[in-house]
């Protein structure tokens, strides 16, 4: 009997290292495929930039070239928030970007237009593929935030997304594991990103006029709550660990 217990548990053992073995591929994978990503990224960035910094000194020019493109400088710019919910870089910053180059209702139409997709698109994805799409996404040992609890899960949604500067990302991918209507996750989180929206995309629009004076403390009132709880969060985690 001892035997085949033993027999039994090394079997066990054997099935589960090349599982593990697996598992190692696919994170190391995603850690690749994320990090060229970030390169490609980084690259198409520092080619635009050299073209794009002499433009930001003259707003009226860089609003009316990505005008002149019509419904391909549009899509563009969308194009760019969307691929932005998958990327560890802040909202806001595309937010004041629209608001810049398409006024303060059109930047913050498209931004949250850009925002529903992204979020439906990150939420799908990890229902599909569960924690191989959470480990391409945090390949670094974050922990997925699991609530089982409705009400708790409610008031988190809404504190997590009203205010600048937490982890999103990872909050839409831990709702994705817990069974929920994706309609009132959505509904939730959109709407507690309009106020921070509605702010860039007004703080961006008065930078393009030239009117400082309104724009910085439009954006003070999303930066200094963004950077305290981004700091808030960081030494929360740190200390977990």
């Amino acid at each position: 009997m001892k035997t085949i217990l033993i027999r039994m548990k090394s079997r066990a053992n054997g099935g589960a290292a090349p599982e593990r073995r697996a598992r190692r591929r696919e994170t190391l994978l995603g850690a690749l495929v994320l990090a060229a990503a970030l390169a490609l990224f980084v690259l198409l960035t520092a080619a635009l930039c050299r073209p794009l910094a002499g433009m930001l000194s003259d707003p009226a020019r860089l609003r009316a070239v990505v005008r002149r493109q019509g419904a391909f400088g549009v899509l563009t710019v969308f194009g760019l928030e969307v691929v932005q919910g998958f990327l560890p870089l802040p909202l806001e910053v595309t937010a004041v970007a629209a608001g810049y180059l398409f006024g303060p209702f059109g930047g913050f139409l498209l931004t949250l237009v850009s925002v529903v997709c992204s979020t439906a698109l990150i939420f799908t994805l990890a229902k599909l593929f569960g924690e191989r799409f959470f480990l391409l996404l945090f390949p670094h040992g974050e922990s997925p935030w699991i609530l089982r609890d409705e009400t708790a899960r409610r008031l988190a949604t809404w504190t997590v997304f009203l205010i600048p500067g937490l982890p999103k990302r990872l909050f839409i991918l831990s709702a994705a594991f817990v069974p929920q209507r994706f309609s009132r996750f959505l509904a939730i989180s959109t709407l507690a990103r309009v106020p921070a929206l509605l702010f860039c995309s007004f703080g961006g629009h008065a930078l393009g006029s030239g009117n400082y004076a309104r724009a910085i403390p439009l954006l003070c009132v999303v930066a200094v709550p963004a950077l305290a709880a981004f700091f808030i969060y960081r030494s929360a985690t740190a200390r977990k660990k």
